[in-house]
């Protein structure tokens, strides 16, 4: 499959974060959407079928634990990858039990989450 067939959306509050995170997924050929919370994450997942979805944890309104567990009552096969400054052990269990196929820690490196990508979408 060609990349720019491969559907990405990052939900993230943060606008640096989420246009960067995006920058990077599309200049590596992905076809990207970026969403600034959980609320609007879900209408785009609602209107368009991805492949993964990159979520922070942390936001206001919804965080990423209640969008994958909103996003699961239309969509069971989405790869989720959540990215966090708060990472535990609880949190990373809790989040794989709704789904979540990775879990990376911030700082994220755009090598990091180019891995991560690759590694999704060879599950």
């Amino acid at each position: 499959m060609d990349k720019s067939e491969i559907k990405i959306l990052v939900v993230d509050d943060e606008e640096h974060t989420r246009l960067g995170y995006a920058e990077v997924l599309k200049l590596e050929g992905y076809n990207v959407d970026a969403a600034e919370n959980g609320l609007e994450g879900l209408k785009f997942a609602k209107n368009k079928s991805y492949d993964v979805i990159v979520t922070d944890l942390r936001m206001p309104e919804m965080d990423g634990a209640q969008f994958i567990e909103n996003l699961r009552k239309f969509d069971k096969e989405v790869k989720v990858v959540v990215i966090t400054a708060f990472g535990s052990f609880k949190s990373y269990k809790h989040l794989t039990s709704l789904g979540a196929v990775e879990y990376i820690n911030k700082p994220v490196r755009a090598k990091d989450l180019k891995e991560a990508i690759t590694k999704v979408l060879s599950l």
